[in-house]
C-alpha cells in the first residue's frame, strides 16, 4: 500500500502553555475527519520553553509527552530538550523526535514509507523530505517541503501529490476557533504531566 497524496497538519510555538493543548486537540480532531485520519500531525519546534515552570523542571519533557498523547508523529526537539532527555524519552513516547541530525521515517499504520522524512533541516530523501521547522513560505522545493511559521493558536496545513512529478496542491492556516469544548482525555494528560512535574520541583527542592 503506497500514498498518492499526503496531508500535513502542523503546529508551532506552543512555548509550554499545556492549557490550550485540550482544545487544540479538539480542533486536530475536527481537521482530521475533514482531511482524513491518516494525516500527518507535526510539531515544528518551540513547544517548551524556560519561561514555564514544569519545561524547566523537566528539562523540556512536559509538553513532548502531552503532545504524544495527542497524537503527533513527530516533533522537533532543537533548542529546548536538553542533552540526554532524548534518550529518557525514547521507550516513553512513540512520538518522532526530530532535529537536524535525527529524522523519524514515514510509519502511519498500516503504511510505511521509508522514503518520506521528517527531520530537522533538509536532507536527501528518496522520495520527501519535510523540513519540521519554520520557513518563510510553504514551498515544494526539489522533493523538499517548507513549512511556513504559524502562530501558537494556529494550525498549518499542506497537502502534497506525490505521483509523478510531485507538487503542492493546498496549503492554508487556520485559528483554533473560541468557543471549543477541551478534551477531556488531554485534560487529564496536562494534569498528570504537571503533577509530575511538581514532584520533580519538589525532589530537586529537597537535594537543594
Amino acid at each position: 500500500m503506497s500514498l498518492d497524496t499526503l496531508t500535513i497538519l502542523y503546529t508551532y510555538g506552543l512555548r509550554g502553555n499545556l492549557h490550550t493543548l485540550p482544545t487544540l486537540y479538539t480542533f486536530l480532531q475536527q481537521l482530521k475527519q475533514q482531511y482524513g485520519s491518516n494525516s500527518l500531525l507535526l510539531d515544528l519546534g518551540a513547544s517548551c520553553d524556560e519561561d514555564a515552570w514544569h519545561c524547566r523542571v523537566t528539562n523540556g519533557r512536559s509538553t513532548l509527552i502531552v503532545l504524544d498523547g495527542m497524537g503527533y508523529h513527530a516533533a522537533n526537539i532543537s533548542n529546548f530538550l536538553a542533552d540526554g532527555e532524548r534518550d529518557k524519552l525514547k521507550n516513553i513516547i512513540s512520538t518522532g523526535m526530530v532535529d537536524a541530525r535525527h529524522a523519524w521515517r514515514y510509519h502511519v499504520p498500516p503504511i510505511k514509507d521509508e522514503g518520506i522524512i521528517v527531520v530537522g533541516e533538509p536532507a536527501p530523501a528518496l522520495s520527501l523530505c519535510i523540513v519540521a521547522a519554520p520557513s518563510q513560505e510553504t514551498k515544494l522545493d526539489n522533493r523538499t517541503l517548507f513549512l511556513k511559521a504559524i502562530k501558537s493558536n494556529e494550525v498549518g496545513i499542506a497537502k502534497v501529490d506525490l505521483t509523478g512529478a510531485m507538487c503542492l496542491l493546498n496549503q492554508d492556516v487556520l485559528s483554533v476557533p473560541n468557543g471549543l469544548k477541551p478534551d477531556p482525555t488531554i485534560v487529564a494528560a496536562v494534569e498528570f504531566v504537571e503533577d509530575e512535574a511538581r514532584y520533580f520541583q519538589q525532589q530537586q527542592d529537597k537535594r537543594n
